[in-house]
């Protein structure tokens, strides 16, 4: 119990613990404890800024403007990267310290850093960044691009919006023509779904800039030839199979190849006469199933439990491959009535009787007495049995009976003899009649006949 206590104590203490500006500036994470310090200022207002609280936030600020000072000049003038985090971390110190009612704390911050020409400085690096890269390849001169933007979205510094024009455009040049001839050189190697993608990459990226070459032409074809290859791979197979094939799921599966060539070879038109040979493949792979069985309550878990797209129900016996009949019996007994007698011994509070205690001393004890008393317990109960016949023949055969079962039984109990005060006479239970124990058994059964229906439909499926 005291460990629980200790547990929930130190986990409300925790929950409580506010972070304070000191914990963040030594895990390092300086704006965070500008951010804190200034929040608690502004959350309290002005009314209680005083010396203490001005004083605290000069310091802060003085020291974190410090570090990034100091970082800037150990930091190399090419080391753009490391340049641009920094000034950008002052210019996140400069949002959150004007145009506040303590800026005036921080003047020594806020007039040496002035917000355009920090977003002009932050540019420049990105600019200088941008102009270290040499172009050599697509990823170059989209690096290039990025940087010049990046730079641009700051301040419109120089040339910076040209160049990242020009380093754009040529990003889309180089792209193209390196997608090209990668398209050139999968289509050589007979690759056409690479190839396709390829010349459809090199269409795309150039887009802005017009149409490349004859890309558009090129990646049609090689996506032609890419679905001719795979249609004719489906169309194969299914020749192949079709030879031996003489149960209905082989011809159904016969039918799933030709279909894969008709979908695959879509999008230019009609793949030979595979659409033809698929219907005719799956009109052999087809099942007929007659089912009409009294009473016929259960047709709409023949139709969900049965039904696939290769199996097609049938009105008439004649025309099926498999007749399903499903029947029932209902057989209910009423078991009549039953009496038990149970004799029971109990003891029970008699009297306080005066003994002695080890002192000598009277004191009063309880006393008990046994009472013998009689329980009579009369029972009269009922039961249902629900008896399912399932039989499928023709092409396949099935047969397979099960049972439910459900009772019900209400209990007299009536006591006599020397019966205890707190016992009284009593019933339990109910005694449901035929229809309530009829729609008991209902659930249970179709529960049960789901199940079987699902592994006749199995069975069906290798036919």
């Amino acid at each position: 119990m005291r460990i629980v206590i200790t547990i929930f104590v130190i986990f409300f203490l925790t929950a409580c613990h506010t972070r304070t500006s000191e914990e963040a500036y030594k895990e390092g994470k300086y704006l965070e404890s500008i951010s804190l310090l200034t929040n608690n200022i502004e959350e309290k207002g002005l009314k209680k800024y005083d010396k203490d609280k001005a004083e605290k936030l000069r310091t802060l600020v003085t020291n974190v403007m410090e570090h990034y000072e100091t970082n800037l000049a150990n930091t190399p003038d090419t080391d753009y990267k490391k340049r641009i985090d920094i000034y950008q971390n002052l210019l996140k110190m400069k949002m959150m310290l004007r145009d506040r009612f303590y800026s005036s704390t921080v003047d020594f911050f806020n007039n040496k850093y002035d917000l355009e020409q920090l977003e002009q400085t932050i540019a420049k690096q990105y600019y200088d960044y941008a102009n270290s890269i040499t172009g050599t390849d697509s990823i170059s001169y989209k690096n290039k691009a990025n940087l010049y933007q990046l730079g641009l979205e700051r301040y419109n510094y120089k040339d910076i919006e040209k160049r990242y024009q020009n380093a754009q455009t040529k990003y889309m040049q180089v792209a193209a023509k390196e997608y090209y001839d990668l398209g050139k050189k999968f289509a050589q190697e007979r690759n056409y779904k690479e190839a396709a993608t390829a010349f459809s990459n090199a269409s795309q990226v150039y887009q802005p800039l017009g149409k490349y070459r004859d890309s558009d032409k090129l990646a049609i074809e090689n996506d032609k030839k890419y679905c001719t290859q795979q249609a004719e791979a489906a169309y194969q197979q299914a020749q192949q199979l079709s030879q031996n094939a003489s149960k209905r799921h082989e011809f159904r599966e016969v039918a799933d190849y030709f279909n894969k060539a008709v979908k695959v070879y879509q999008p230019y038109g009609k793949y030979r006469d595979a659409k033809a040979l698929a219907d005719t493949y799956q009109k052999k792979g087809i099942v007929k199933v007659y089912y009409n069985s009294s009473p016929s309550q259960f047709t709409d878990e023949i139709r969900e439990y049965i039904g696939s797209y290769y199996i097609e129900f049938t009105n008439y016996l004649s025309e099926a491959d498999i007749d399903i009949r499903i029947d029932y019996d209902i057989d209910f007994n009423d078991l009549g009535k039953s009496v038990n007698h149970e004799t029971k011994t109990e003891k029970v509070f008699d009297k306080y009787v005066e003994v002695p205690n080890k002192k000598g001393k009277m004191t009063k004890l309880k006393s008990y007495k046994d009472q013998r008393y009689t329980i009579e317990t009369e029972t009269h109960s009922n039961q249902l049995t629900l008896t399912t016949n399932i039989m499928v023949n023709g092409m396949y055969s099935y047969i397979k009976s099960f049972k439910v079962k459900e009772t019900s039984a209400k209990y007299k109990y009536i006591y006599s003899g020397d019966v205890p005060s707190k016992y009284r006479n009593y019933s339990e239970g109910s005694l449901k009649s035929r229809d309530e124990l009829y729609k008991q058994a209902q659930k249970e059964q179709l529960t049960e006949l789901r199940s079987r229906l699902k592994d006749i439909a199995n069975d069906l499926s290798y036919l």
